[in-house]
């Protein structure tokens, strides 16, 4: 496969139903507060405002998100959850050499369910079967399973739309392979590949091919595990 061209390729179907299932209950709601609000007979100043205050919520959506903690988690009970969630993709996994490391969580505040855009974000991943819990009555985390290679080269992540895998290089180049395309726009260290429905096999195969290829330029793997270093790669892809 030409990898030249991975950063054209389009999202798994699965992804593609789950967002038209979320855009489609989010105009759904939209038409259903208008009509509520004409029905008490609510001026068309309001309504106007209503369409504006969700285009601000589009055009700004990161900075309404604000920033996601990144937190492993150790709860017991969460964990297996996470486990028979992806109990498809953890057996493709481990028979490609892949064990489970560490489970790690994406947390931001309950309070921000009440801006449109983090709402909007959350929906879309419970549309998807992510696992979701609610920690101390604020906090919301989606958890998901971690795991790395046999020869401690590269982290795989495994989540509804399909699976990332990353390696860092001593340098502090991150490259990054998955099977479907989300976020294009990453920052100048990571080198990034998509592959349109490839399977995790696939995907894998594809990545040593690009590790190989930058260790032929002479980068070196950095082959340090710890979730502070899975972490830092998440924020950047």
């Amino acid at each position: 496969m030409d990898s030249d061209n991975h950063g054209h390729q389009s999202e798994p179907q699965t992804g593609k139903r789950s967002l038209l299932k979320a855009y489609a209950l989010i105009i759904s709601v939209e038409i259903t507060l208008i009509v509520l609000l004409r029905a008490v007979h609510a001026p068309w100043g309001v309504l106007n405002s209503l369409v504006l205050l969700f285009l601000i919520a589009v055009l700004l959506g990161k900075q309404l998100l604000g920033i996601v903690e990144h937190i492993q988690i150790v709860s017991p009970a969460f964990e297996q959850k996470i486990k028979n969630r992806y109990r498809s993709e953890t057996a493709q996994l481990t028979s490609l050499g892949f064990s489970p490391v560490f489970f790690y969580g994406e947390a931001f505040p309950l309070i921000r369910l009440f801006l449109i855009y983090p709402a909007f974000i959350s929906l879309i991943m419970w549309l998807n079967r992510e696992v979701v819990s609610i920690e101390g009555g604020s906090r919301l985390i989606f958890g998901f399973p971690v795991f790395i290679s046999n020869d401690r080269s590269t982290y795989s992540h495994p989540l509804q739309l399909g699976m990332k895998f990353h390696s860092v290089f001593q340098d502090g180049t991150i490259l990054m392979t998955k099977n479907f395309v989300g976020k294009t726009t990453y920052g100048t260290r990571v080198v990034a590949h998509f592959l349109k429905n490839a399977s995790i096999s696939d995907t894998w195969a594809e990545h040593q091919k690009q590790i190989h290829a930058l260790e032929t330029e002479g980068k070196q793997i950095d082959r340090k595990i710890s979730f502070q270093t899975f972490s830092e790669i998440s924020y950047e892809t």
